[in-house]
């Protein structure tokens, strides 16, 4: 299934999404976001809970836009850090990133590896019992 314009409007719509940022590292975030959205169209049949979550994903790339920017300013890491925390990403400085593409790289890597724990504890709960497809794990 194709994600449409309108999908993305939360996304590709938003001047803000990007501005600031490098023209390879936005370009690196915003394939992210897509793929991202299109994971959703996949998984998520209810068209209002697919909304929801694609203005959740749109929130959530404004919030992690806001500290790449931080992270390139000087003097500025320090907010970066609050915000990192604040978005509940303060794993992400485990291996402490010098740029900002290998900031947005850990934080790609960290929500990846929460989406693996996350359809992993709902199958260890029985939730993933009941005719669950691995399409249906690859979603969460």
């Amino acid at each position: 299934m194709l994600i449409s314009r309108v999908q993305l409007a939360g996304f590709l719509d938003d001047e803000f999404m990007t501005e600031g940022l490098s023209e390879d590292v936005a370009k690196v975030f915003i394939t992210w976001l897509i793929e991202r959205a299109e994971r959703l169209v996949v998984c998520e049949k209810n068209p209002v809970l697919l909304k929801l979550k694609l203005q959740r994903w749109a929130t959530k790339g404004r919030a992690i836009r806001k500290i790449l920017v931080l992270w390139e300013i000087d003097g500025q890491r320090a907010n970066s850090h609050q915000l990192l925390a604040a978005e509940d990403l303060h794993e992400v400085l485990e291996e402490y990133p010098d740029d900002c593409m290998s900031l947005l790289l850990r934080m790609i890597k960290v929500i990846a590896k929460r989406d693996r724990g996350t359809v992993h504890s709902v199958e260890a709960f029985g939730e993933g019992l009941g005719g669950e497809t691995s399409q249906n794990r690859k979603c969460a």
